[in-house]
């Protein structure tokens, strides 16, 4: 069968007219075409233009990250290099080492120097991604090295000038985490010199399509046509409420991908999985809802009980405190924070010594 005769029958098969060609992307890879974005990036530009630190929070997904390599590209600091560290996925013991880096011989396995994240990003841009996720005593590390403008490698003695602009995202509410004692207040006021809230992909339907399209082209396979959606599939594309934004949306493109067997991708082949997205602790997706009542208050009360004991035998000190719970110290801050969003009282002084 000819290409031209399969077009024609699988338009006969959707009922519906083509998909408008994709809007091209920037220098960044960034699709857009919804007035809010165009808003948010000309912010964006804006503030690329100084030196200012910018925090950009958002849910999950929504793209923080391509809007920071935006901020990066259109700055004076363009030509450096573009360094990401992702806080949430490197264990606490090994961040550190990371973004500072170590001399040889520093601890048992240093075999040779490193240049952590701080150094690589040397004229460039440093972004610190999901940056609430840090533990307190790496914040204030982190803090003296935004101040003094220099930092050392772990093992060594000589300090080293910090030429690199901060960049840093969060998916949860920073004011609640700075409320709650899990995020330092005086960091908070460091990094937060222009927040830059990035709209969740619902409340920017006019670049589902567009990004969409942009997905199509980025896993078509190379030297074949690139498919099209009817206009079905960009009727249920538009109606669903993506509580994964854009990466929900690349995850349903590559299936769909998979699943086409001609030139157009119809309703039929855009499966989107029904899934619940809990709201995490200090998610800027969690909603105010009643404690229950009966046994869970009484679990409640235990578990506040057994952290203060804890907090109170080891005079507040975190760590210690965690270990004789025996678990971490990022969950026991975790347990913190979710403890006083339920109005179970934890002492100030407690919760943040140590």
């Amino acid at each position: 069968m000819r290409p031209s005769a399969f077009v024609v029958i699988d338009r006969a098969r959707s009922g519906c007219e083509p998909s408008a060609p994709p809007v091209e992307p920037d220098g960044t890879g960034l699709v857009h075409a919804d007035p809010v974005t165009g808003r948010i990036l000309a912010l964006a530009e804006r503030v690329a233009r100084t030196e200012a630190a910018v925090m950009l929070s958002g849910e999950s997904g929504t793209g923080k990250e391509m809007f920071a390599r935006h901020i990066h590209a259109r700055s004076a600091r363009a030509d450096g290099p573009f360094v990401g560290v992702n806080c949430a996925a490197i264990p606490a013991t090994m961040l550190e080492a990371t973004l500072f880096g170590y001399e040889r011989g520093a601890f048992t396995g240093a075999h040779q120097a490193y240049q952590g994240k701080f150094e690589q990003a040397h004229g460039g841009t440093l972004l610190l991604d999901e940056i609430t996720e840090m533990d307190l005593d790496l914040q204030a590390k982190l803090l003296r090295v935004l101040q003094e403008r220099e930092i050392e490698r772990i093992g060594g003695r000589r300090p080293i000038p910090l030429e690199a602009r901060i960049l840093a995202t969060t998916n949860r509410d920073l004011a609640a985490e700075v409320a709650t004692g899990c995020f330092r207040i005086d960091l908070y006021y460091r990094l937060n010199v222009f927040p830059l809230i990035i709209p969740s992909l619902r409340e920017r339907r006019a670049d589902i399509l567009p990004i969409a399209l942009a997905r199509i082209r980025a896993h078509a396979p190379e030297g074949g046509p690139i498919p099209r959606l009817t206009r079905a599939a960009e009727e249920r594309l538009l109606t669903h409420s993506w509580p994964g934004n854009v990466r929900e949306l690349d995850n349903v493109i590559q299936r769909a991908l998979i699943l086409q067997s001609g030139a157009w991708i119809d309703v039929d082949e855009i499966c989107i999985e029904p899934v619940a997205v809990p709201p995490g602790p200090g998610s800027i997706m969690a909603s105010a809802k009643p404690a229950p009542t009966g046994l869970g208050e009484d679990l409640r009360a235990h578990e506040r009980d057994l952290i203060l004991d804890a907090l109170r035998a080891t005079d507040g000190h975190r760590e210690a405190a965690a270990a004789r719970l025996g678990i971490s110290p990022r969950t026991l801050r975790y347990r913190i924070a979710r403890l006083r969003r339920l109005g179970v009282g934890i002492p100030v002084v407690l919760a943040n010594g140590g």
